[in-house]
C-alpha cells in the first residue's frame, strides 16, 4: 500500500503563519505589478513545500484472518435428547470448512440458578477479538435463552437449533407447596400444568400425586388453570411428596412433567394414657419419664379401687374418685395415641369387653406399651385375657427371675434403630425380670440367660410392645445405676407411633449439590443388595452400598445437575428424591425454539433436518490487514530544492532591483 505522506520541519501552526507571510507578499508585488512578483511565489511555494516535508510511503501489509465467535450452549437443558450430539456434529463441521478462518469458542455454562445466561459470556468473548477480524457470530443452542444478547452493529449472528424444528412441551410447574403441617390434618398444594408451544391449549392432562411412592390423589387438570390437591399427613417427620402430569404426544421432554417435595409432619402433643395397676416405685419414673418429653400430653391413672369396690365409709369422707373405665376404654379410647399399662392386672379392674377393646384399638391402628412385673404369672394376667393376641410374650417357666443382670442389646438390636445407639455402651444392672416365651416381634433385648426382656411387634394396624421387667426406674437414679431410660422410652414410643427414622426396615435418599445419598436401614444381617437408581431422564444405574453400622448402609451417586426426580429402589423399598429448585428456570420450558433469538438473529438453521454447514455461509468477511513494515522517499530532494527556491527568490529581487536602478 502506497500514499503521500508528510514531515515537517516545524509545527504546521509555524508553517502555516510562514505561508500565510510569504502569500501576502507575493500577493503584493502581484498586485503591484513588480517584475520578480511570479519568480518570488514559485521560490517562496517551494519553500514551503521542501519545509512540509512531503514523502512516497510504502507500506508492507500483512492479511488477518477473519474470526467468527462460536457461542456452545452447554447448559442443562441441552442433554435432553441428542441435542449435545448435534451441537457437537455442527461445530466439528465448522471447524472443517473454516479454511483460513479462525474459530474462537466461547461456552455457556449450566447455569447454577436460573436460565441460560448468553449475554455476559458474549460480552466477555467479544473483548478479546479485535473488531476489525470479527466476521460473523454462530450461537450452537436450543434457543432456550433467559435473556436477549446485544449483537454488535453489522455483524451477522446465526442460530444453529438443536431440533428438527419448533418443539413442544408441558410442564408441570408448582405453585405452593407446604412445607410443615400438622399429623392428622391436611395442607394445600397448588400446581399448574402449562404446554409451551401449542396455540391450542384444549389437550387434556392427568395429575397424579404420590406419598413415600403411594398414590393419594389422581384428577383431571385443566391446562393453564391452578389445581388445589388436598395432601393429608399422615405421620410425623418427612414425606416425600411426588406430583407428575401424563405427558404431552411429541414433547421435548419428560423432565418437567413431574415435581417432588418434602412435607414435614408436625406431631402435636401425643396423647398417652398411663395406667398403673398399683403403687410402686416405677410409677414416679414413668411420670417424670413422660412428662420431660414435651411431645406427650399425659393422662396417668393408679388403681386404688374397682369401680364397684365398696368402702366402708362415708361417701363424702372418700377422696378416692371411681376409675373411668367407661370413658377411658369405650367412649374416648379413640383419643389416645398410645396406652401404657404399668404392672396391670386385669383381676377385677377390667371386664373382658374393656381389655378387648384395647385388642381392637390395637389391631385398628393403635399403639399399646406393657411394662410388667410379677403380676403378668399370675392368674389375672394380661396374658390370659382377651388382650393376649395384642401381646408379643406369654409367660415362661420358671416366672419371676431375681437376681444382679445387666440388660443386654441383642445382634438383632444393635440393627434396630430403637435400640441401636445403646448397643456399644454398658448398661447398668437391673434385679428382676419375667420370664416370658416371644409369639411375635424382634426381641431387642434380653436378661440372663438369654430370655427377652424387650420387645416390638406389629400387631394387625398397630403396634406392640412389651417390656419384661418393672424395673426401668432404677436408670432414673444416677451414680451407678445410670442408664438410658428416658432415650430408651422415647425411641420406643416413638416407634408405636410410626416415627419414619425409625422404622427398621427403610430407604431414604437426599439430594444436595448434585450429590445423591442413600441410606438403608434393614434388620437382616445380610447384604441388603444394590440400590437401582433411576434418574429423571428414565435411566438406570446400580449403586453398591457401604456398611456403615449394624443394619446400616450408605451409597452415594454423582447426579448431574438436572431437574426433576430421582427414584431408588431397594429390596422392595422405594425412594425419592428431588433437585426440583435446581435451575428451574433452566427447566420451566425444555421445548428448543427459535423465538427467543427472532429479530436479532439474521440466520436460523434447524440441524436436525441434516442441513450441510459451511461456515463461510454464515459470515461478512473483513480483509483486514496489518502494517509490518513502512519505507519512505521524499518527493522533493532537500538541499536542491532548496537551492532553487532561493535562486528564484534572489531572481525576482534582482529583477525588482534592476527596475529601480
Amino acid at each position: 500500500m502506497s500514499a503521500i505522506a508528510f514531515s515537517p520541519a516545524f509545527p504546521w501552526p509555524v508553517l502555516a503563519a510562514f505561508g500565510t507571510i510569504a502569500l501576502a507578499i507575493c500577493a503584493a508585488s502581484l498586485v503591484a505589478r513588480a517584475r520578480g512578483a511570479l519568480l518570488r511565489l514559485i521560490g517562496f511555494l517551494l519553500l514551503i513545500a521542501i519545509l512540509c516535508g512531503p514523502q512516497w510511503r510504502q507500506n508492507t501489509l500483512r492479511p488477518l484472518p477473519d474470526i467468527a465467535l462460536i457461542l456452545m450452549d452447554h447448559s442443562q437443558s441441552m442433554a435432553i435428547g441428542k441435542r449435545n450430539e448435534m451441537a457437537n456434529r455442527a461445530l466439528a463441521a465448522l471447524r472443517a470448512s473454516a479454511g483460513t478462518t479462525q474459530l474462537q469458542i466461547a461456552e455457556i455454562p449450566p447455569a447454577p440458578d436460573g436460565g441460560t445466561a448468553a449475554s455476559p459470556v458474549l460480552r466477555e468473548a467479544l473483548a478479546g477479538i479485535p473488531a476489525a477480524q470479527l466476521a460473523g457470530i454462530i450461537a450452537i443452542t436450543d434457543g432456550e435463552f433467559s435473556d436477549t444478547p446485544e449483537i454488535p452493529k453489522n455483524i451477522p449472528l446465526t442460530a444453529l437449533l438443536t431440533a428438527n424444528g419448533e418443539e413442544t412441551d408441558r410442564e408441570l410447574h408448582l405453585v405452593d407447596a407446604p412445607s410443615y403441617g400438622l399429623v392428622g390434618q391436611s395442607q394445600t398444594l397448588k400446581l399448574t400444568v402449562i404446554d409451551h408451544g401449542l396455540t391450542d391449549n384444549r389437550a387434556s392432562a392427568q395429575i397424579t400425586v404420590s406419598e413415600d411412592g403411594t398414590e393419594i390423589a389422581n384428577q383431571p387438570a385443566i391446562i393453564g388453570q391452578v389445581q388445589t390437591i388436598a395432601l393429608p399427613v399422615r405421620h410425623a417427620g418427612p414425606t416425600v411428596i411426588t406430583a407428575a402430569v401424563s405427558p404431552l404426544p411429541g414433547e421435548a421432554s419428560q423432565i418437567n412433567d413431574q415435581i417432588a417435595f418434602t412435607l414435614t409432619g408436625i406431631q402435636k402433643r401425643l396423647n398417652v394414657l398411663l395406667i398403673s395397676g398399683s403403687p410402686d416405685q416405677g410409677e414416679r419414673a414413668w411420670r417424670l419419664l413422660l412428662k420431660s418429653d414435651p411431645a406427650v400430653q399425659l393422662v396417668h391413672f393408679t388403681i386404688l379401687r374397682t369401680p364397684g369396690e365398696a368402702i366402708d365409709a362415708d361417701p363424702q369422707d372418700i377422696a378416692l374418685v371411681p376409675f373411668p373405665v367407661r370413658e377411658l376404654f369405650e367412649t374416648d379410647i379413640g383419643k389416645f395415641d398410645l396406652i401404657i399399662l404399668d404392672g396391670f392386672n386385669a383381676d377385677g379392674l377390667l371386664s373382658p369387653d374393656y381389655l378387648a377393646n384395647i385388642a381392637t384399638y390395637v389391631q385398628q391402628g393403635g399403639a399399646l406399651l406393657t411394662e410388667v412385673g410379677p403380676e403378668f404369672a399370675e392368674p389375672g394376667s394380661l396374658a390370659f385375657s382377651p388382650l393376649a393376641d395384642a401381646l408379643p410374650a406369654m409367660p415362661a417357666a420358671p416366672g419371676t427371675v431375681t437376681q444382679s443382670f445387666a440388660p443386654a442389646i441383642t445382634p438383632l438390636g444393635a440393627r434396630h434403630p430403637v435400640t441401636a445407639p445403646f448397643a456399644n455402651r454398658p448398661l447398668s444392672p437391673w434385679y428382676r425380670m419375667e420370664a416370658a416365651s416371644p409369639t411375635s416381634g424382634n426381641v431387642l433385648m434380653t436378661g440372663p440367660g438369654g430370655l427377652p426382656l424387650l420387645i416390638l411387634a406389629n400387631s394387625g394396624k398397630g403396634r406392640t410392645g412389651i417390656l419384661l421387667s418393672d424395673q426401668l426406674w432404677l436408670w432414673t437414679r444416677g451414680g451407678s445405676h445410670d442408664g438410658p431410660a428416658l432415650p430408651l422410652l422415647r425411641r420406643t414410643v416413638h416407634w408405636l407411633l410410626r416415627e419414619p427414622a425409625l422404622e427398621p426396615e427403610s430407604l431414604s435418599a437426599t439430594l444436595t449439590n448434585n450429590r445423591l445419598t442413600i441410606t438403608r436401614q434393614t434388620l437382616s444381617p445380610a447384604y441388603p443388595g444394590d440400590a437401582t437408581i433411576t434418574t429423571p431422564e428414565g435411566t438406570q444405574t446400580t449403586l453398591p452400598l457401604t456398611q456403615t453400622g449394624p443394619g446400616n448402609y450408605t451409597g452415594a451417586f454423582a447426579a448431574s445437575a438436572t431437574s426433576g426426580v430421582w427414584k431408588i429402589n431397594e429390596g422392595g423399598l422405594t425412594a425419592y428424591a428431588a433437585n426440583a429448585q435446581s435451575n428451574a428456570l433452566e427447566y420451566e420450558d425444555l421445548a428448543a425454539t427459535a423465538a427467543n433469538l427472532r429479530g436479532i438473529a439474521q440466520n436460523i438453521v434447524w440441524l436436525g433436518q441434516s442441513p450441510a454447514l459451511h461456515l463461510q455461509d454464515f459470515l461478512r468477511l473483513r480483509h483486514a490487514t496489518q502494517v509490518t513494515g513502512s519505507r519512505s522517499v521524499p518527493l522533493l530532494p532537500p538541499l536542491p530544492t532548496l537551492l532553487i527556491a532561493l535562486v528564484l527568490i534572489l531572481g525576482a529581487w534582482w529583477r525588482e532591483r534592476g527596475v529601480r536602478s
